[in-house]
């Protein structure tokens, strides 16, 4: 079986950036099917065009743009290409950066598919850092890398033994549902539990208000539709649950630090 070094996944690299014990890549996937691989490092692939299948020995998915998935070095797999294009974005980290930082993938065995939207939103911001040239960036990068694994350790956390059943309710149903029009004690009824306890509790678990989280989960649906479509930024924000595009505009700058219009010209420059 083939093991990919560091760097080279199956397609035409269009950039690549090393910073220290990471690695950054931007690639089309040229195979329309990869046979059986895994690679020589950890690594995240942020789905940023098109769809992609993937098969391991337990199962066999699709993804489509706007997904971020995790492999382990040693998972192998194999994957399809559905669409006639598909990107992907992917960080790689190597031992010495995982040692440097205390870091542990003891919870990320296999493949994992990540669907909390902060961390979707962290692979936007990262991708553009990627590719700047500022000065500052190799410590933004180090720095945003080091915020998407503190993200995923408070969701191991939030799933560990003892954990209230609701918690991986709540988290399922507004991944689902976040862009539907919800209200505090709707959701509670839909997840069976009082208001009050939800309103109370959800930040222990989530880290974010319940309204921060939805609000997280809107810009997170947002964004694919803004890279790949023709669509106007009213019809997309109404599609992603905001009463009006300035509310959009306000709760998209707030989270990504520029307005739609700027990230999406940005976006598409880096995409050529």
């Amino acid at each position: 079986m083939i093991q990919l070094q560091k760097g080279r996944f199956y397609g035409e690299t269009h950039f690549k950036r090393e910073v220290r014990s990471l690695t950054l890549t931007d690639t089309v996937y040229t195979h329309d099917v990869v046979d059986w691989h895994y690679h020589e490092t950890p690594y995240f692939t942020f789905l940023l065009q098109g769809g992609l299948i993937e098969g391991n020995k337990k199962e066999r998915k699709g993804f489509t743009a706007g997904t971020v998935l995790f492999h382990h070095w040693d998972e192998r797999h194999y994957n399809e290409k559905p669409t006639a294009t598909a990107r992907g974005f992917h960080l790689e980290m190597d031992s010495g950066f995982l040692e440097a930082h205390d870091l542990s993938l003891k919870n990320l065995r296999g493949t994992h598919d990540l669907r909390n939207p902060l961390l979707k939103i962290l692979f936007y911001r990262l991708l553009a850092e990627s590719k700047s040239e500022d000065p500052l960036s190799e410590m933004v990068i180090e720095s945003s890398v080091l915020e998407i694994f503190s993200v995923l350790n408070n969701d191991f956390m939030a799933d560990e033994k003892g954990t209230p059943p609701w918690v991986s309710r709540a988290r399922e149903f507004l991944n689902d549902h976040g862009a539907a029009p919800l209200s505090l004690n709707e959701t509670a009824r839909l997840l069976n539990i009082h208001p009050v306890h939800l309103s109370r509790s959800f930040k222990k678990y989530f880290h974010c208000t319940l309204g921060e989280y939805v609000r997280r989960t809107r810009i997170e649906k947002a964004l694919p539709e803004m890279l790949n479509g023709h669509r106007s930024l009213t019809a997309i924000a109404c599609d992603c649950g905001f009463t009006d595009q300035s509310h959009f505009i306000r709760t998209f700058k707030a989270y990504l630090g520029m307005n739609p219009s700027s990230f999406k010209k940005m976006q598409k420059q880096m995409l050529i």
